[in-house]
This record gives C-alpha cells, structure tokens and sequence, in this order.
C-alpha cells in the first residue's frame, strides 16, 4: 500500500530551534511510531474496554504490548475487541497526544526528514490521518501503515518499511521492534514514557548497541542531535 500523504497548511506556530543542528551532509531520516508514542492509545483503549465490557486494565498491567496475553483471551477476539474500539466515542473523541511531543518534532524538523511508520490497519488509516494533521500539522512526509493484527489485508514489517523509505532512525516503544529494526542496521530510539511502560523492560533487554532507550522527548532530541552529528563527522 502506497504511502499516505499528508496536507500541507501548518497551523501552529514553530517553536525555537534548540535541537539537532542541520547537516550539510544531507538530511537524517527519522521514522517516528504512533502509539504510546506520539499518542495515549492505551489510556483511551483501557477507558473502552471497562465501559463496555467492565475489564479494567491500568498501563501499568501491560507487562507485553499484546492484548490477547493480558486480556486472557484467543487473538481473535482481542482483534474484535480492538476493532469494536476504533468504532467508538473513545478513539473517534482523539487520542491525548504525549507531552512534548509536537515541540520536539517541530524543533526537529530543522534537520530530520520525519515520518510515520505505524503497525496501525488501514482500516483506520483515515482517522489517523486527520489525528495526525490536527495534532502534528506539517510534521510529517509520509505516513506508513504496517497493518499488524488487522481482521483483513497483508501486513508489512517495520523493519521492511523502513529500510524502503530510506530511515536510518526509527522511534518506537515496542522492544520487538526495536530489536527487528536494530538487526536490520536501523538505529532506534526505545521511547520508555517516564520509564512507565512495563512492555520496554523484559529480562533480556533488548540490547543491541543500536539501541538507545528515551524516557521522553526531550531525550529523543539529545540523541538525534548526536547520531546527525556523527553523520556530519
């Protein structure tokens, strides 16, 4: 599936730019995820699922970011429960953004080509894309969609996705991810909010010395500073 484009009109103001210093070398491409990382979808998720099945869920109880291991129950009724989400008042009402997020991005942009790479289905490819030009207009090129769990469609890697658009930096919260992307010669960026996500932290790590952990956005920044000047070195 093609890549989805997003409208033009930028309509917040830019902040100061402290950030990564423009390379002449050219541009770092950074490939930025959705979920937990941009947005609280698992804040918005939990509130659906105690309103309309009374299964109440905390961040906190996510040790792995798979529902059907936490929820106790068969991956197909998770993809349902999932799916019965994106129809309700609790994803069409937006997703709270992650603090930060949209000034560090704005400030990035000075020396970052920024794109999403999502797992998100392309059955909510449209609402995603209205989230993301409300929240983070004219941040983004491209947007990407993985289309992992989804009831229909093929699903692409992440890793696949971002060797084919170019991004040498992928900024995620899932650990299997990372650990993909990061075999695959992709820097990434373990983005831990807070260090208050349980599923960044299982026993064997990830550890891979192209794995660098962030509990926030400014973190995010300090690290990309660093990677785009040894880029220019």
């Amino acid at each position: 599936m093609p890549a989805a484009r997003l409208p033009g009109a930028l309509s917040r103001g830019r902040s100061s730019s402290t950030a990564v210093p423009a390379s002449s070398g050219g541009r770092l491409r950074v490939a930025v995820d959705v979920d937990e990382v941009l947005g609280r979808f698992l804040h918005s998720l939990n509130k659906f699922c105690l309103e309309e099945y009374g299964m109440q869920y905390d961040v906190s109880d996510y040790h792995v970011y798979d529902f059907a291991k936490i929820w106790r129950c068969a991956q197909d009724e998770s993809n349902h429960k999932v799916h019965e989400f994106f129809k309700s008042h609790h994803f069409a009402a937006g997703i709270e953004t992650i603090p930060g997020a949209y000034d560090s991005l704005l400030r990035l942009r000075a020396a970052c080509d920024l794109m999403v790479v999502t797992s998100r289905q392309h059955c909510i490819q449209e609402p995603t894309l209205e989230w993301l030009e409300e929240h983070f207009p004219e941040v983004f090129t491209e947007v990407h969609f993985g289309n992992h769990f989804a009831l229909e469609g093929q699903s692409r890697k992440k890793s696949e996705i971002c060797k084919a658009i170019g991004a040498e930096v992928l900024i995620d919260d899932n650990p299997a991810y990372a650990q993909e992307c990061a075999a695959a010669g992709i820097h990434v960026l373990l983005y831990d909010w807070q260090h208050a996500y349980p599923w960044c932290k299982t026993a064997d790590g990830p550890c891979h010395d192209r794995i660098t952990r962030v509990r926030d956005w400014c973190e995010v920044e300090q690290v990309l500073g660093v990677l785009a000047a040894q880029r220019v070195a």
